[in-house]
């Protein structure tokens, strides 16, 4: 079945905050160019990687605004993320987004209460039927959303939701990420890296550049083993993605939101990336991000070649 979007590798676009937690134009327009040189033409901001529950909306249009510049004139299509607690918040920066230029969307469930199936309908309805111009990709991450929907939704809401174009289907289980990949819908279903290696061996699928975004040669390689099925590649590079994950909780065991691990990732090839998460969340000490670099480049020295 033809897929809305086509199968892709997908980045993140991070924020980099000054001391003072104003916007760093400049080192936000070089990591984004980074991750569009370096192959990627789907990237999108303000998941839980890009602090999209964290900005206001001054600093959302004016990252926005950055963004959909600085990817004007590349073959990389910007994916404008929304992360609020209600619907009507949602489409407001939808309206913005869209009014700079935005086609492509990132939304999230709103998350104070978890939806019931009758009002998952009501959201995707209410979201996506007012742009019907534009694609929506749907974070499904039950944890911060409280809802999580599987293959047999999915089914069911691209028959009502025609500009519901992919997932970023984050549940790693090896039974739901076997039926969203074998699932007939014309959803394209983006995976974890963990989740990629085993889903591309059933069908289709796209991968969420995370982990191994600090090295994008390895990313591509894993990312073509896939659509090769290529299973002594897959497994290698599999297992060199749990080492990097066994050395990051090893090196780094502070209690943090999910950000401060990317920003890690962008500092593998931007070292002057500043580690800043927008108060109240905290990040790695100095004295961290020294040993977690040490313990990559002894364990993983291919990807700082």
């Amino acid at each position: 079945m033809k897929k809305r979007y086509s199968r892709m590798g997908l980045g993140a676009a991070l924020i980099p905050w000054k001391e003072d937690f104003s916007f760093d134009e400049a080192l936000f327009r070089k990591g984004v160019r980074n991750l569009a040189e370096g192959g990627l033409k789907y990237v999108y901001i303000f998941g839980t990687a890009g602090e999209g529950y964290a900005v206001n909306d001054e600093e959302f249009t004016e990252i926005t605004k950055t963004f959909i510049d600085e990817l004007s004139g590349t073959d990389t299509t910007p994916i404008v993320g929304v992360i609020c607690l209600s619907a009507t918040q949602i489409l407001r920066r939808l309206e913005i987004a869209y009014d700079l230029g935005a086609r492509d969307f990132q939304i999230s469930f709103p998350s104070w209460g978890a939806l019931t199936d009758k009002e998952v309908d009501i959201f995707f309805h209410q979201v996506c039927d007012p742009f019907p111009d534009c694609k929506f990709m749907h974070y499904n991450n039950g944890g911060r959303s409280k809802k999580l929907l599987r293959a047999k939704d999915y089914i069911r809401l691209a028959k009502e939701i025609p500009n519901l174009a992919a997932v970023k289907f984050m549940n790693d289980s090896l039974e739901d990420v076997i039926n969203v990949v074998r699932a007939e819908t014309p959803i394209q279903f983006v995976l974890s890296e963990y989740g990629y290696g085993y889903g591309c061996l059933f069908g289709e699928c796209s991968m969420l550049f995370s982990s191994i975004s600090s090295h994008l040669p390895t990313a591509w390689k894993l990312y073509q083993a896939g659509v090769e099925k290529d299973i002594d590649t897959l497994v290698a590079l599999e297992k060199e993605v749990a080492v990097s994950q066994e050395i990051l909780f090893e090196t780094c065991n502070t209690p943090v939101i999910n950000a401060a691990y990317d920003k890690l990732y962008a500092k593998a090839s931007i070292p002057e990336f500043p580690m800043r998460l927008y108060p109240p969340y905290q990040t790695f000490s100095d004295e961290q991000v020294d040993h977690y670099f040490r313990k990559m480049k002894e364990q993983l020295p291919s990807w700082f070649e």
